[in-house]
């Protein structure tokens, strides 16, 4: 296998030889060659970096960057000139690289599609905030405007896909268009291929939603439990300090609630229990969530109740269900609680 790549290398070597000596035509791939020594050099191996220098080299030959006449660039160099840039900027690095390739080759612009997803967050938050459906359909065209723009590997595109997801699941439930759940699960899938640490959570907690939505449209027991098996990969992915983290574990206790009522299996109901509990005690004080999720942990406790005849269940149903009927802004929960709180009283005498 060594003998192998080492005979790649040399050919490779003496195509990039022959290029800068004036065989304009030396530098094409014909054989697929680059493609085979990039397939059997392990990164960080000891020739790693004289093999992708001679393969980048190879690459600016047939992009017109580096001429007849000129020396291949020197890849170590340029890392120590770039250490500084890294360590200071390790997050936005690969953007900043771009744009400095762009400037110093004069290519095109390359930052379009970070100007038009900025603007499309933007707009989506306008959208959301009014519940103005017509202001999220010019928010999740932007979406698309940028990923029209981004190359397949703009470092930005996972991200790109994953708030157009989002977009597209607000545009449903302002909406009730089925047609905006579908684009929410192809977004959502694209972008769960694309993201990868935090932003693989979110990935993965929006494509779970869209395919929760999705089951409840259609009724396929398989998107249910896809979407529960996403919303358990997302929540090790976020930060216990996340504002998101209470948001994902309430998707998942509601998502293993509806399953709990499709199915009757008592280990879904005692596992909404637990994830809707920590989305209660983790959500602050003044988030407009709170009522609800402390009112679905109130219902699942009476739903356990109900199933067992554990007094414990129904006793703590009811002092959740005083809490809602007494604190939720929103007048029809207030009510339900109410209507619920008089039922487990009823049930503890």
């Amino acid at each position: 296998m060594r003998s192998h790549r080492e005979g790649i290398k040399r050919e490779l070597d003496g195509r990039l030889r022959r290029y800068l000596a004036g065989e304009p035509g030396a530098a094409a791939d014909p054989d697929g060659l680059e493609t085979a020594l990039a397939g059997v050099t392990e990164a960080g191996s000891p020739d790693y970096i004289d093999v992708m220098t001679l393969l980048g080299s190879l690459r600016l030959c047939r992009e017109g960057l580096l001429r007849p006449g000129q020396a291949p660039p020197d890849i170590r160099e340029v890392a120590r000139l770039l250490a500084p840039v890294t360590q200071s900027a390790p997050s936005t690095f690969t953007t900043l690289l771009l744009i400095t390739v762009q400037a110093i080759a004069g290519l095109p612009g390359y930052d379009r599609p970070e100007r038009l997803g900025g603007k499309a967050l933007n707009l989506a938050d306008h959208g959301m905030s009014r519940g103005d459906p017509a202001v999220l359909r010019q928010a999740i065209d932007l979406f698309e405007q940028a990923l029209a723009a981004a190359t397949i590997d703009h470092p930005s595109r996972g991200d790109l896909l994953t708030s157009a997801c989002s977009c597209w699941i607000s545009m449903y439930e302002l909406t009730r268009d089925p047609a905006a759940v579908d684009e929410a699960v192809r977004t959502g899938l694209a972008a769960a291929e694309l993201t990868a640490g935090e932003s693989h959570g979110t990935a993965l907690n929006n494509l779970g939603a869209a395919l929760r939505l999705r089951h409840d449209l259609t009724g396929d027991p398989g998107d249910l439990d896809r979407a529960i098996e996403l919303f358990e990969r997302a929540i090790p992915r976020t930060p216990r300090d996340h504002v998101e983290w209470p948001v994902r574990n309430h998707n998942l206790g509601y998502a293993l609630g509806l399953r709990y009522h499709a199915a009757g299996r008592h280990q879904d109901l005692d596992r909404a229990i637990d994830s809707v509990r920590k989305a209660a005690e983790a959500v602050g004080p003044h988030r407009p969530q709170r009522a609800e999720y402390i009112g679905d942990l109130a219902y699942f406790h009476w739903l356990r109740h109900q199933a067992t005849g554990d007094r414990a269940d129904v006793a703590q149903a009811a002092r959740l269900f005083e809490v809602v009927a007494t604190t939720s802004p929103d007048p029809e929960r207030r009510d339900m609680a109410a209507q619920y709180l008089r039922a487990a009283q009823d049930a503890l005498r």
